[in-house]
């Protein structure tokens, strides 16, 4: 997991304008262990930044995920999700509630996912579904 200060470093070593929008959003992603949309992020901000836009939130995701900061998970179709963790795992999305949780996932497996491929693969999303623990009892 990265820091703040770290994320901050990352956006001006490559040059990037370091705006009070952009550091609410590390900051809204900082140590989180959910997995928040776009709309969360949103309506956590839009208090203190009543200007704040969708696009603002989807190009900042986009400018952290090329940083390595965050990944843009598609867990679900119907909206997007930050996972402020970059190192490889796996996700479980129920489908009864929709919580998502983070799958640990060794290096052989993405080694064994590569393999065989022609091309050049440069990251593999590993999407899990089914019941969590609290729907399948239902």
């Amino acid at each position: 997991m990265w820091t703040l200060d770290e994320g901050i470093s990352r956006l001006k070593e490559s040059g990037t304008k370091i705006t009070a929008q952009r550091i609410a959003i590390l900051k809204r992603l900082e140590g989180r262990k959910d997995h928040p949309s776009a709309e969360q992020i949103y309506q956590e901000l839009k208090r203190d930044f009543p200007t704040i836009s969708f696009a603002t939130i989807y190009s900042t995701a986009q400018l952290l995920a090329e940083k390595k900061l965050i990944q843009i998970l598609t867990v679900d179709d119907k909206r997007v999700n930050y996972d402020p963790d970059p190192e490889p795992h796996g996700h479980f999305r129920c489908t009864a509630c929709g919580h998502i949780e983070d799958i640990p996932i060794t290096e052989s497996l993405v080694e064994t996912l590569k393999m065989g491929q022609d091309s050049t693969v440069s990251s593999v999303q590993l999407y899990m579904y089914g019941l969590c623990p609290s729907c399948n009892v239902r």
